[in-house]
């Protein structure tokens, strides 16, 4: 868990994680190991605080466009991460005609495409009601159960039971690790 007063660095830091932001000096270590910004992107999902989903398209299509075609978006919806977060019954609906909360959902099924090693999700609770965040913090603890990592910021202390370790940014640099 990152966390940190509003302009810290929380969200400039996951883009740079996500590949989104591009930095000028510094390396990446996974599991111990140098690895290039491209090689850390293909092992990342990315949950980013603003939506990046194609409004004037389906949610089925904006699923379709992350998982990669057909089939790998059946294994998501057969007990996989879409049905989990009930996103079988508004595969049909446009985005822009979507709530906050169910956009979010969808953002969350989007980045769990392809089940990545590495989860990272910029407030992933913002806009969900109780029951959603329930079903995500399921979600969450299975995925890391099965050996996948979250790297998540939430202003919720709620949120903060969830995690193992917390870290706190300020100005842009770590200050403390609880």
């Amino acid at each position: 868990m990152i966390i940190g007063a509003n302009g810290s660095g929380k969200s400039t830091l996951f883009s740079v994680l996500a590949g989104i932001k591009r930095i000028r000096s510094g390396r990446f270590l996974l599991d111990g190991k140098e690895v290039g910004a491209r090689q850390l992107q293909k092992q990342i999902g990315y949950v980013p605080q603003e939506n990046p989903l194609f409004p004037e398209l389906t949610v089925k299509d904006n699923l379709l466009l992350w998982y990669g075609g057909k089939e790998a978006l059946q294994k998501g919806m057969d007990g996989g991460i879409i049905e989990r977060l009930r996103l079988k019954e508004i595969l049909k609906k446009r985005v822009d005609t979507l709530s906050g909360g169910m956009q979010r959902r969808v953002c969350i099924g989007c980045a769990m495409a392809g089940n990545p090693k590495i989860l990272i999700m910029d407030e992933p609770g913002a806009a969900l009601d109780l029951e959603c965040k329930e079903i995500l913090y399921t979600c969450l603890r299975d995925y890391c159960k099965a050996g996948g990592t979250v790297l998540m910021s939430s202003h919720e202390k709620a949120d903060w039971e969830l995690v193992d370790e917390i870290y706190l940014l300020k100005d842009g640099k770590l200050a403390q690790n609880s």
